[in-house]
């Protein structure tokens, strides 16, 4: 896949700016640290690329516009809202490969928080912009107050490059309340990427490169509403971001703003799953949700390629199904009037315009006619169906003027394959009697 590229614009943002910005909750970008164990990561705070931004109106020349009718993945994710009454999940939750189903509050989990569970995710390209949005079970008390994100792995080898938050959109395309964090440094996911390390001494996402219009590029990311799809999020952001890259894999963010840390990823570096809790029941030794509450995400989709399975954090593919092929059931009716032993030879008279039939199931039981054929001037004929087990036999049954013929065959057809040499013969001619 495609190396990281993400570096090579730090130092022109750097150029412009100072490296103090203000994160989605306000104030300074620093995550404190705090001692080990009591489920913070023991990491330095984040750096920034951009500063807080000055009274200077922010001048935009371009602004994304409607999203394209098709899209080019798409994530399903659990609606929790079915159970949140009796207080847990069923699915999407996997604390050792980074995925959470939590849009719960802390302890009790008494407090369920539609706004923030994911649903549904879907990714566009639609040059210049990409454009993604996320469905969510509806709203809260406050509306969409919470913050949501899309995280983009451009080498496709599980660490994330690009995590682009918005912050509580409103019904107009705006950058207020969206950021724009990269990784200049590669430590996200820690030595093993999505899966549990914890504790990482990394400091993830450390480089915010947009602040609300603030920036190198002040129209880089935008983030609404949806004006014609209810209880969605929709959030663009330049191609450019990504380096114009047409093959990657990406995934949904949706938190409590007092859940983004951007500086922690991956989430399961930095608690272990005792600190972390569990919303899962049937995890006894973790349940409830602990310190890692209010949070929810997806697993990840291609962009620009099929994936296979083995892409980490890939969700699960579904098999390729096996397409059915029509088989053939073959033979010959003959006449055995010599030896009379129903076997085919070169004394057997083949005999022309006899119906062969192939009903459904064996011939204990058979089942209704699937279809018939008649025999050639060769005596041979051919019957295509379906993969499965028939009952074949001449009709009617015995021919018109023989008797003492081979009985019904019982034949199992595979798939796209052909039986051959079910043959039916007779012994005499009634009117020969």
């Amino acid at each position: 896949m495609h190396s990281r590229k993400i570096n090579q614009i730090v130092p022109a943002v750097l150029f412009f700016f100072t490296l103090l910005a203000c994160n989605l909750t306000g104030g300074s970008t620093s995550q404190p640290a705090t001692e080990a164990g009591n489920g913070s990561p023991s990491s330095e705070p984040a750096t920034a690329a951009v500063q807080p931004a000055s009274p200077t109106e922010i001048v935009h020349l371009s602004m994304p516009g409607e999203l394209p009718s098709g899209w080019d993945g798409e994530v399903i994710d659990r609606d929790t809202s079915l159970v949140a009454a009796e207080r847990r999940v069923v699915g999407s939750e996997n604390f050792a490969l980074d995925l959470f189903e939590r849009p719960f509050n802390a302890d009790t989990m008494d407090t369920y928080y539609p706004a923030i569970d994911i649903v549904r995710a879907r990714f566009y390209k639609d040059s210049p912009w990409e454009y993604a949005t996320i469905k969510l079970s509806g709203p809260g008390v406050a509306g969409f107050d919470g913050v949501y994100g899309i995280e983009v792995d451009l080498d496709v080898n599980g660490r994330g490059d690009v995590l682009v938050l918005a912050r509580q959109p409103g019904a107009q395309w705006s950058t207020d309340g969206v950021q724009v964090w990269t990784d200049t440094n590669h430590d996200v996911g820690g030595a093993h990427p999505l899966q549990a390390d914890a504790p990482v001494a990394g400091d993830g996402y450390e480089t915010l490169l947009f602040d609300a219009g603030v920036g190198a590029d002040p129209d880089l990311a935008w983030a609404r509403l949806s004006a014609t799809e209810a209880n969605v999020v929709e959030i663009a952001f330049k191609a450019s971001l990504l380096y114009e890259d047409d093959s990657f894999t990406w995934g949904a963010w949706a938190m409590n703003p007092d859940a983004v840390q951007p500086g922690w990823f991956d989430l399961n570096d930095h608690f272990t799953h005792e600190q972390a809790g569990s919303p899962l029941i049937e995890l006894a030794q973790f349940y409830p949700i602990k310190q890692l509450a209010g949070i929810d995400n997806t697993c990840r989709w291609s962009v620009g390629f099929t994936p296979t399975g083995s892409e980490p954090g890939i969700c699960p593919v579904p098999a390729t199904p096996t397409p059915i092929l029509p088989g053939k059931i073959t033979g010959v009716v003959f006449y055995d009037g010599v030896n009379g032993d129903l076997i085919l030879d070169g004394a057997s008279v083949r005999l022309m315009g006899v119906t062969v039939r192939a009903r459904s199931g064996n011939c204990t039981s058979p089942g209704g006619l699937v279809t018939a054929g008649l025999t050639n001037t060769s005596g041979v004929y051919s019957l295509t169906v379906p993969p499965g087990t028939y009952c074949v036999d001449v009709n009617p049954d015995p021919a018109i003027g023989w008797s003492s013929k081979t009985p019904p065959q019982t034949v199992t057809v595979a798939n796209g394959g052909t039986v051959n040499n079910v043959n039916f013969g007779y012994r005499s001619y009634l009117g020969m009697r």
